[in-house]
């Protein structure tokens, strides 16, 4: 990385990480509240949070390597990468939180 420029490596699994944060955040509410898509879950692998890890996993690689070959490093610099990635990782834990919250009191 030279002047704040990022690699297209580097912007695209940024971005994915991102997207991989809310996503997951998203599944445990989905999940908790689908009795049938946790039960497909557990079926799977045998329980329902290595399912959701190897959805986050593969979900991961997958939009990185997409997103590593666009052109989303031209218009992503290392501050803006930044503050994508922390924004959605507050967004993943608020859903959790607030479903946890909600569902304990």
């Amino acid at each position: 990385m030279e002047n704040g420029i990022l690699s297209k490596s580097t912007a695209g699994y940024g971005l994915s990480l991102a997207v991989v944060s809310i996503f997951s955040g998203l599944l445990v509410i989905v999940k908790e509240t689908y009795t049938p898509l946790m039960d497909w879950m557990k079926a799977l692998t045998g329980h329902h949070w290595i399912t959701h890890g190897v959805f986050d996993i593969i979900l991961f690689f997958v939009l990185g390597y997409l997103f590593s070959k666009s052109n989303l490093a031209q218009k992503m610099d290392a501050d803006k990468l930044t503050k994508i990635i922390i924004w959605s990782v507050v967004i993943g834990v608020v859903l959790i939180s607030g479903f946890n919250l909600a569902h304990n009191i």
